[in-house]
């Protein structure tokens, strides 16, 4: 029993085993799941990589050298112009920055494309790293953002292949997914959501959800993405000037995706007051609080004045603190409770869990007013999760971190996490819409992903070496989990050990959790 409750520590909570982790474990699984939860050593403090704001800053450098190439003039806006000058010269360049914040699809970096990227990325490490920003072309600069993202996917793969705190590195990914942010909707989110998930969401996932969620609601990738950052209070100043209003978008999504869930308790007329609240959450930029560059910002000549009516109660508070009042109250309502906790069985349990699971993690939310380190404990010590079941299918990210894992691989190149990732048609950053990967097996259990993971089950297989005979190696990673069945047909491809490993990856043993 010692042996399956490693085996379900490290792929029913973890991202699953690396040769003798299980002995390391051995029969403390669940003190080996509860020291995670507390200890932060594990997490990305020690690499280098950009800040959001020093992303963002390359993108607003970006515009300016392709507006030199193109020698297109713009209105000086000098240091002394006021806020409501600077108002009217970024109103004036809202179409320009919607339109050069995309992406250039003719570099092949747009979408689900971005693996395609990898030409960019590494004529960038080759030819900019010693180019101060001002003196970049726009070429230059793409290069640079493009770089980014690539390299936050390259170290949070392999940390994710290395880290001995794998359940930890499972719920970063639990809740980045929650607040999904597509990378490439535009090239300013291409170089800052990646920081979105180191400074917004793995410094809170053992804290408070709603620190978490106004964190993540207030950070630039997030405004950028649901369009926060041109949504103006049409009672504002620039709404009155300029004739606009507010975007509904990060509203809707907080209510109906990241809090209450549909059906939630709310109505059309709580999202409008829900977005009036948050008008004036924006992104500082050369024209709108230029000394923030890069930065959340809140502007009162964009905001909705007045108080607003949500849920029932009146909101009388003026300012940021309006839209944050709000977030608090979503945060720790019994419906978002409910929403979190039904998720969070979903996806470590299975697409069907228990009610008592469900109920027993709504309960940790409710008492503990939303403590996700008692909600992810309740998780841990719960008996549904301990039933010997390994049922949910892994999706095709954690199908390839788990096979990195076992197969004892070490640091990935950028670009070999992004062609990993691509072959598997599930690269980091890269989903769409605001839900999310796809949550259930239909979407996972497919012929095309299948034959997929086979293509890059046999990849991996051929890159093994020194391995002891495939049927002892499953023995080890799945321990008394692996059936006669699978040990029979691995045992099968007799000397061919190639054949061997991949028929271990595509085990049913393996491809759950």
């Amino acid at each position: 029993m010692a042996n399956l409750n490693a085996q379900i520590a490290l792929h029913k909570f973890g991202l699953g085993a690396r040769t003798g982790e299980a002995e390391l474990v051995g029969t403390q699984a669940q003190n080996w799941l509860q020291t995670q939860l507390t200890d932060l050593s594990s997490d990305l403090d020690s690499y280098d990589l950009p800040t959001s704001k020093e992303g963002i800053e390359l993108f607003f450098a970006f515009l300016e050298a392709e507006r030199a190439e193109r020698q297109e003039d713009r209105a000086t806006i000098s240091a002394a112009s006021s806020p409501k000058v600077r108002l009217i010269s970024f109103f004036s360049e809202i179409d320009r920055i919607k339109r050069q914040q995309m992406l250039i699809e003719d570099d092949g970096v747009r979408g689900p494309s971005l693996a395609k990227a990898q030409n960019i990325y590494l004529d960038a490490k080759q030819s900019n790293a010693s180019k101060p920003a001002e003196a970049k072309s726009s070429r230059e600069l793409l290069e640079d953002i493009v770089g980014i993202l690539y390299e936050d996917i390259g170290v949070r793969t392999t940390h994710a292949v290395l880290t001995p705190a794998s359940f930890r590195e499972a719920l970063v990914r639990f809740w980045s997914d929650h607040f999904n942010v597509f990378a490439n909707k535009s090239l300013l989110l291409t170089s800052c959501t990646g920081a979105m998930e180191r400074e917004a969401i793995r410094p809170h996932i053992t804290g408070k959800f709603s620190d978490m969620l106004i964190a993540v609601e207030s950070h630039p990738a997030m405004l950028a993405y649901l369009d926060n950052w041109f949504s103006v209070g049409p009672d504002s100043w620039a709404g009155k000037q300029f004739g606009l209003g507010i975007n509904e978008n990060l509203a809707r999504e907080i209510l109906e995706l990241h809090t209450l869930g549909v059906g939630g308790g709310y109505g059309q007329d709580d999202i409008i007051a829900f977005a009036n609240a948050i008008t004036g959450w924006s992104i500082g930029n050369p024209d709108i609080q230029p000394e923030n560059l890069g930065e959340f910002i809140f502007e009162s000549l964009i905001h909705q004045p007045g108080p607003q009516t949500f849920m029932g109660k009146v909101y009388l508070g003026t300012g940021q603190d309006q839209g944050i009042k709000i977030l608090e109250f979503v945060a720790n309502h019994a419906n978002t409770a409910r929403f979190i906790a039904s998720k969070l069985a979903r996806h470590f349990h299975s697409d069907t869990p228990p009610d008592s699971l469900i109920e027993r993690l709504e309960k940790a939310f409710i008492d503990s007013d939303g403590d996700l380190l008692v909600v992810s404990s309740a998780l841990v010590i719960a008996p549904e999760m301990w039933d010997g079941s390994f049922v949910k299918l892994r999706n095709s990210e954690e199908f390839a971190i788990a096979a990195l894992r076992a197969f004892g691989f070490d640091e990935l190149t950028p670009q070999q996490s992004v062609f990993v990732f691509n072959a598997v048609a599930q690269i980091p950053f890269s989903h769409h819409s605001p839900d999310g990967w796809p949550k259930t097996e239909a979407s996972w259990a497919s012929s095309s992903i299948l034959s997929a993971r086979i293509n890059l089950a046999e990849l991996l297989s051929g890159f093994v070496g020194g391995q002891p005979p495939p049927v002892n190696f499953a023995e080890n990673i799945l321990g008394e989990t692996l059936s006669d069945h699978s040990a029979n047909s691995i045992k099968g491809a007799g000397p061919d050990k190639v054949q061997g490993y991949t028929l271990f990856l595509m085990s049913p043993e393996f491809q759950r959790r």
